[in-house]
């Protein structure tokens, strides 16, 4: 038994979903339920797929800005190798360029402890990364590295500093130590 129910959206939703379908030449409803169809499928194995689709989109803006993917034991052998003005030049571009990413992302996405989390672990992608809610609207995140140098922490500490300033987190407050970068950032809302 196929019975058609009405589902509700929300006039954004559905203003999006029409333009989206009008640029690919096909009608708004097909593409709406080509999307639930695949994206249920998924969900049925893979119930992180939308945060997973999050992580697409925002490793494409990476792209885009002109960031390239390098395995860590290359970076941190090439950082070794640069002298302090020169390391303070990459940490210069990788702030900037966070910060540019992060701007991005405020239009995209919602700022959101979880958003953050996951630019962080996007960013840092062999450290590991723990969120810790510290009051209403306060957050810490702890970034800690297994295998890094000095040089491969300082780069990420400009990253961390860059998409704080990129996401507009204040007050905020970044720390770094042996082997960890932890960020304190208020005024932040779960979705």
């Amino acid at each position: 038994m196929s019975a058609r129910r009405f589902v509700a959206l929300p006039e954004r939703l559905l203003v999006d979903a029409i333009k989206v379908a009008e640029s690919m030449g096909i009608p708004y409803t097909v593409l709406i339920e080509r999307i639930l169809s695949e994206v249920i499928k998924v969900l049925r194995y893979k119930r992180d797929l939308l945060e997973s689709l999050a992580m697409v989109d925002a490793f494409d803006d990476i792209r885009r800005l002109g960031g390239v993917v390098l395995p860590e034991k290359a970076v941190r052998e090439m950082l070794s190798y640069v002298g302090p003005a020169k390391l303070g030049e990459v940490c210069s571009e990788v702030s900037r360029m966070a910060a540019w990413f992060a701007e991005l992302a405020k239009v995209k996405r919602s700022v959101t402890p979880a958003e953050i989390r996951n630019s962080l672990e996007l960013w840092l992608p062999s450290a590991s990364v723990d969120l810790i809610k510290e009051g209403d609207d306060s957050y810490k995140f702890v970034v800690s590295f297994v295998s890094y140098s000095r040089e491969l922490l300082e780069v990420s500490r400009c990253a961390v500093e860059g998409l704080a300033r990129g996401y507009g987190l204040d007050p905020c407050d970044v720390s770094v130590g042996s082997a960890v970068i932890v960020l304190r950032a208020g005024g932040l809302r779960e979705e």
